[in-house]
């Protein structure tokens, strides 16, 4: 008897550690089946070190590949102050992101900086009859996620996420007319209004002089507010004599 026990003993303090280790990628569908937003197929590897193709609906596709590099955090409040945080990455031929995400007992942080071309964005553009050329550059942000977040509204951003974009050529239709136009890089802020959604402000990179501010709000629709420097910017001068940081033009579509 007392040589089965040892053997039971021996077989779980082996055996149940190398199952957990073992644990197949494929369980992380779980997690992303509770995003209407996501999608993943292709899953390979362990559930600590692995892969799958991720399908964002209305947006890219691309190599999702995640590592475990931590499993505590000593600022956790959870039990044993386990926090398991992965090293992550998601790329394809537009975009090249990578992070670290910390997963917690009732949200999750996410760090991210990397690079996005701008083929990656022109399905959300498209509608605002505008396309551009050109890569912006997401600077190392730091995002808290509730597991239960419905809109952008519910993101925590620990500061403004910033968004440089390289400059370049643009085309645009304006008054029904084509137009195009070559111009210097741009910045944005993004942070949260809360109740309202996600607002965007944008300027040259040389100036914080505001060029427009969009906002996302929770319903899915997006108001755009120009103000008159924009358009001495992109060679239209406004017909009136506004102030050049003065609002002359508000536009509102639904893009979700």
């Amino acid at each position: 008897m007392k040589r089965f026990v040892l053997i039971t003993v021996l077989v779980l303090l082996v055996g149940l550690p190398l199952g957990i280790a073992s644990l197949p990628a494929s369980l992380a569908k779980y997690a992303v089946a509770r995003s209407p937003a996501v999608d993943a197929i292709r899953y390979g590897g362990s559930i600590w070190n692995g892969r799958a193709t991720i399908i964002i609906r209305g947006g890219p596709t691309g190599e999702l590949q995640w590592h475990l590099s931590q499993l505590r955090d000593d600022e956790s409040t959870a039990p044993l102050n386990l926090q398991p945080t992965f090293d992550w990455s998601f790329t394809n031929t537009e975009i090249q992101l990578a992070g670290r995400i910390g997963l917690g007992q009732s949200a999750a942080t996410l760090r991210t900086e990397g690079i996005i071309n701008s083929a990656a964005i022109a399905s959300v553009l498209n509608p605002f009859d505008i396309f551009l050329s050109g890569d912006f550059r997401l600077s190392p942000s730091l995002v808290r996620a509730p597991y239960n977040t419905r809109s952008l509204a519910q993101l925590d951003l620990a500061d403004p996420l910033e968004l440089t974009w390289s400059g370049g050529q643009v085309s645009y239709i304006l008054a029904n007319q084509f137009n195009q136009i070559a111009l210097p890089g741009l910045q944005a802020r993004l942070m949260n209004e809360q109740n309202l959604g996600a607002t965007a402000t944008i300027s040259p990179i040389s100036s914080p002089a505001q060029l427009l501010d969009l906002t996302l709000r929770t319903d899915g629709w997006v108001h755009i507010r120009l103000r008159r420097r924009f358009f001495d910017l992109m060679d239209q001068p406004w017909p009136s004599n506004q102030a050049a940081d003065e609002i002359v033009m508000e536009i509102e579509r639904q893009i979700l």
